[in-house]
């Protein structure tokens, strides 16, 4: 049940980092590595991507799907997890 309520809780700050880039930019600054990436003066394209990334993993957390999806990645570093 905690699991779901993080997720609930990652879904809402994505969607609020999507829908209102611009107050990310102004309380936390632009990325550094967003110029490189999107170009100059583009910090809020780096927060709706970021948004974005969060809404996912944020959905595969509520679904369970997340657990899966980590031991199919680290399976191979660590070859003991099963």
């Amino acid at each position: 049940m905690a699991m779901f309520f993080l997720g609930l809780f990652g879904l809402l700050v994505g969607c609020l980092m999507v829908w209102k880039p611009a107050k990310f930019v102004e309380a936390i600054g632009e990325p550094k590595w967003s110029e490189k990436i999107f170009g100059y003066g583009r910090g809020s394209t780096a927060y709706q991507s970021i948004g974005i990334l969060v809404i996912i993993i944020s959905i595969m957390v509520m679904t369970g799907l997340i657990q899966g999806v980590a031991l199919s990645i680290l399976k191979p570093l660590f070859g003991a997890l099963g």
